[in-house]
Parts: structure tokens; sequence; C-alpha cells
């Protein structure tokens, strides 16, 4: 592992970079200037920029919010959430298997409407339930008692955000990841979308004809999702200690330990170019 203060110096190496959002390129409601200003130098060079996020909003909701932070479409080459991959999976995935009766275990009005679930409130009745966002000050010990009815009628969980946590503007929260690792963990079925699984990537492989995984990069601060999910692929990865383990990272002992299990290729304290 190489600690590198610019992206730069390792450019000529990859064809393509992926890149997280949250924690890289923003935090949810101010985005990092030297961020853009990488995104715009690697399309100088003539670079693949793809935007990769463990977002439940479909991508074209995504690029919106990009927008508003001032990411404009010009600087990247596409992008892509775990909500897409999940809506385009629930067909062939979700309801041919189980059904098309939704549980929503935490999910908003807007979230039922864009995905266009068959909602019911009665757990007995659903196939399968699904969890999305989840509401600020939420815990664990809140879903604790649907979780336990879940696993009595063997339903299977659908996770869109794979993420444990998220650090929204410098304070970090729970994330739809959490919930669908203890429905696992109590030996519940799980269908996850996003990274570090599979199907996200198998999405930006075939849409770019990648030939080579060592001309891709990733970057991102999450050792659990962008990092595993790059070994996963054969990608190199750039681990950002500026976000959601930046606390850990403050103690030698645990980020030794996460180098040694994860192994990124390189480590930056913020994405600068």
């Amino acid at each position: 592992m190489k600690r590198i203060i610019s992206i730069k110096t390792i450019a000529h190496k990859y064809d393509y970079f992926l890149f997280d959002q949250w924690g890289v390129l923003h935090n949810g409601y101010k985005v990092f200037e030297d961020a853009i200003d990488c995104l715009q130098e690697l399309k100088n060079l003539n670079k693949k920029n793809i935007l990769i996020s463990n977002s439940s909003n479909l991508t074209k909701f995504s690029i919106k919010g990009l927008r508003s932070l001032g990411i404009e479409d010009e600087l990247y080459d596409y992008s892509i959430t775990s909500g897409e991959i999940a809506y385009r999976y629930f067909e062939k995935e979700i309801f041919n298997k189980y059904g098309n009766k939704c549980f929503p275990l935490s999910l908003s009005k807007e979230k039922i409407k864009m995905f266009d679930l068959n909602v019911t409130k009665d757990i007995k009745k659903s196939n399968f339930v699904l969890i999305a966002d989840i509401k600020k000050g939420s815990n664990i010990f809140d879903f604790i008692e649907n979780l336990k009815k879940m696993l009595s009628f063997e339903l299977p969980l659908v996770c869109t955000n794979p993420d444990f946590q998220v650090d929204n503007n410098n304070k970090i929260q729970m994330c739809g990841g959490t919930i669908a690792q203890l429905y696992e963990d109590m030996g519940g079925k799980v269908h996850r979308y996003g990274k570090p699984y599979n199907p996200i990537y198998m999405n930006i492989i075939k849409k770019f004809n990648i030939k080579d995984p060592k001309k891709v990069l990733a970057i991102g601060d999450s050792f659990n999702h962008d990092i595993l999910g790059a070994s996963n692929q054969g990608f190199d990865s750039n681990w950002i200690e500026n976000g959601i383990h930046r606390s850990e990272a403050k103690d030698q002992k645990k980020l030794d330990w996460y180098f040694s299990h994860f192994k990124p290729n390189y480590c930056q304290f913020m994405l600068k170019f």
C-alpha cells in the first residue's frame, strides 16, 4: 500500500476511474472542490470517469442531486446507483422467485412510487421485504421486532443500499446495509444490490467493454464496500482516509488491520489530482 498526495502521479496507469460519491466527491451538502478539479483533469487526459454509488435512488435522481451540488454531467462519463441496479433486478430476481407483494421495512412514499411497488402493510401477506433509506435517528432496536416476524415467515429482505453507515454533512448515520447484515446474521435471506456485490460492477464492465481489470482504479472511503468491491473484481483501489473511517484512521492498530485485510493499493487523505 502506497500513500499518495496526488492522483496525477498514478493516472498514467489507468484508463477507467470509478468514484464513490459520498465521502469522496461531496459530503451530502457540499462538494469538495479538489474532487471537481480531479474529475476535470482526468477528463482532460481522456480518462473515463465513472460514478458508482450505493444510493437507493434511481440514477436519474442521483444525477439531479449531483447537479445541485455543482457536479456537472460533463465531468463524468457514466453514473450508476445501487437503487438502479435493484430496480432492474426486481422482475427477474425477486418478483419471479417470490412474488411482487412488498412489505416496506424502511421505505418512503417517494421510493414506493419510484420503484413502482405493490405494497402491503400486512407482513403476513407480503412476499418480500424492502429496506431503502433509514430515517435519521433510527437505531437497530427499532427494527428487531419486524426482523423476528420476517424470519418466522421466512421472508427475503431486499436491500437497495448495502452501506453500513454514511457520512452525512460530517455526521455518521446508519444505513440499510446494517439492518440487512443483522437479518442475515439472524438466519434470514438477503438480496443486496450495490458495492461490493457483483451486479453493479458487471453493469460497468459491460457498458465500457472493460477487458483488463488492471486498467481500472476504484476510489472510495469504505473498506467494506469500495475497497472490497474493487478487490473482488481485480481492480486497483485508492482508499480515501478523510471519509467514513476517519475516526478509526486515528488508531494505527485499527488502520493496520484494515490495510492487512482489505489491501488497498493506495491511500490518500482526500481526493486530489
